[in-house]
C-alpha cells in the first residue's frame, strides 16, 4: 500500500486514501509509531472544506489508541508546525497539517510533523503504510476535545513579528500587496505586526471551503501581477514595491515586481544568493532552470541538486552544509533564521523586506534581467503515468534530438497529483515550440 506521494498524503477527499474509513486507520497509526514518546500532537489545517470532516476522522483513530492532548490551531500556515515543534524544549509533541497545498479545493492531504519539527523520514512514512494496511476499520467515534491553542499560536506570530522587528529601518515607506490564495495565511497575516513604514494591500483572505487556489495566491501569480501592473500604471500613493503570492498551506511564496513580472523560486534563489551570509553554495532542484544554474556559477557559487520536494531540498542542504535552497514552484528554505530551516512563504516575504531596506533598492535593480532560458512545464493528465511514459517513449526520443545541447528535457510523475510533468528548455523560443508541439501528440 502507497500512501505518501513528494509531500505526505494527498488525493481527493472521499476517495482513497483520503476516505474517511482509511483516515482514521492513518490516525490510529500515526499513535502506533509515536506510541508512549509524545503527549501532544498539534494540528493545523488550510482552507478547504473537507478539513473539518478530515480533522474529525483523523483525531478518532488517533484517540483508538492513546488519548493525546489534541491542540487544534484551526486555520494556520504548514510551516507554524516546525517552528512550534522545534522551539518545544520538552519534545511531547508531534505535528500533523491537513492540506493539500496548491492542489484545487477537491482535493486534501495530511503533512506529519517529528518532534523535532522535521517532516517524518521516509521509513517511518513505510511503517505507517504498513500498519493502516494491517489496520482493521474503526468504527469507534470520539468526541475531541481540544486544548487551548493560543499559546502555540503565539510562538509563530511572534516569531515572524521579531523578524520584521530586526529588518534595518527602510529609508523610504514600503507598499506590498499580499495575495493569500483563500488558504492558511488568511487570517495570520492580520495578527502579524509590521513596522510603521511598512504597508500591506492584501487580496483573496477569504476562504469560503472552495475558493482556495481558485485562480489566485502562487499557482495563479497572475493575478496579483496584473492588479499591480494596473495599480502602478496611476503611479500615485496606492503604488506598489512588490507583491507576494502564497500558496494554499503557506509554506510557498511567489515574488511580483512593481512592473508585474512574476518571479519564481528559481528567480528568488539567485536573489538570494547574492546575500554574504549565504557563502558560495546553494541548493535547487532537478527542475531548476538552465539559466539560473548558469549565472550562479558565473558568479562563483557551486549549485547541488536535489529531487523535488522541500524535504529533499533540506535535506542536500543538511548534508552540503548549505545556507540556502529553493524549489522552482517557491519553496524557499535558509537557515539561521529559526532553530532548524523552515521552508516558509511569510518568512519569505521578510527577507524581500530586509533586502530591500537593507540595499535600498528596488526588486528591478537586485534583479534587472531576466537570467532564465525560455521554458515550458506541461501536466498531462493521466490515470496510468508508467504506462503513458512507457507508450510515449518515441515521442520523448525525438524532442531530445530537437532540443539538442542549448536545452534539455525533463520528465517525471508528479508526486501530489495523477499527472506527468514535462519540463523542456531551450535558449530558443522557436525551437521550443516545435518541441512541444511534438508533445501534444502525447495520448
Amino acid at each position: 500500500m502507497i500512501l505518501f506521494g513528494t509531500d505526505g498524503i494527498r488525493g481527493r477527499y472521499g476517495d482513497f486514501p483520503l476516505d474517511d474509513s482509511t483516515i482514521k486507520k492513518i490516525g490510529c497509526s500515526i499513535a502506533k509509531s509515536f506510541g508512549n514518546t509524545v503527549e501532544k500532537v498539534i494540528i493545523g489545517h488550510d482552507g478547504r472544506e473537507s478539513c473539518g470532516a478530515i480533522l474529525d476522522s483523523l483525531t478518532d483513530g488517533i484517540n483508538f489508541i492513546n488519548n493525546y492532548d489534541i491542540i487544534n490551531l484551526e486555520l494556520f500556515p504548514t510551516p507554524s508546525l516546525p517552528l512550534i515543534l522545534s522551539e518545544n524544549d520538552s519534545e511531547d509533541a508531534i505535528g500533523i497539517e491537513i492540506t493539500a497545498s496548491h492542489n484545487p479545493y477537491f482535493d486534501n492531504g495530511i503533512k506529519i510533523f517529528n518532534k523535532n519539527g522535521y517532516k517524518i523520514s521516509s521509513e517511518l512514512e513505510r511503517k505507517i503504510e504498513e500498519t493502516v494496511a494491517a489496520q482493521d476499520d474503526i468504527n469507534k467515534t470520539s468526541s475531541t476535545k481540544f486544548i487551548n491553542s493560543s499559546p502555540m499560536k503565539s510562538v509563530y506570530i511572534d516569531f515572524i513579528s521579531g523578524l520584521l522587528a530586526s529588518i534595518k529601518k527602510c529609508p523610504t515607506h514600503l507598499n506590498v500587496a499580499v495575495d493569500c490564495a483563500n488558504g492558511a495565511t488568511s487570517r495570520v497575516i492580520n495578527d502579524i505586526t509590521f513596522p510603521d513604514n511598512i504597508s500591506l494591500n492584501i487580496f483573496n483572505n477569504s476562504p469560503n471551503g472552495v475558493n482556495i487556489n481558485d485562480k489566485c495566491g502562487a499557482v495563479y501569480p497572475e493575478y496579483l501581477s496584473n492588479l499591480i501592473s494596473k495599480i502602478n500604471k496611476k503611479n500615485d500613493e496606492e503604488y506598489v514595491d512588490f507583491g507576494i503570492c502564497f500558496d494554499g498551506d503557506g509554506d510557498r511564496a511567489i515574488l511580483i515586481d512593481s512592473s508585474g513580472n512574476i518571479l519564481d523560486g528559481d528567480d528568488l534563489l539567485y536573489i538570494f544568493s547574492s546575500d554574504p551570509k549565504i557563502s558560495n553554495k546553494v541548493v535547487g532542484t532537478v527542475m531548476t532552470n538552465f539559466g539560473i544554474r548558469r549565472s550562479l556559477k558565473e558568479n562563483g557559487i557551486d549549485f547541488i541538486e536535489s529531487d523535488v520536494g522541500d524535504k529533499n531540498v533540506l535535506e542536500a542542504m543538511i548534508t552540503h552544509d548549505a545556507f540556502l535552497g529553493a524549489e522552482s514552484s517557491g519553496h524557499i528554505i535558509q537557515s539561521g533564521l529559526a532553530s532548524i530551516p523552515i521552508g516558509d512563504g511569510l518568512i519569505t516575504m521578510t527577507k524581500i523586506i530586509d533586502l530591500l531596506c537593507t540595499r535600498n533598492k528596488k526588486i528591478e535593480e537586485l534583479y534587472p534581467v531576466n537570467l532564465k532560458i525560455p521554458s515550458k512545464l506541461i501536466n498531462i493528465h493521466t490515470s496510468s503515468p508508467d504506462q503513458l511514459l512507457k507508450d510515449n517513449n518515441l515521442i520523448f526520443s525525438n524532442v531530445e534530438e530537437i532540443i539538442g545541447n542549448s536545452g534539455r528535457i525533463f520528465v517525471r510523475k508528479s508526486g501530489t497529483q495523477s499527472l506527468i510533468r514535462i519540463l523542456i528548455e531551450h535558449e530558443s523560443n522557436e525551437v521550443l515550440e516545435l518541441a512541444e508541439q511534438k508533445i501534444k501528440l502525447i495520448r
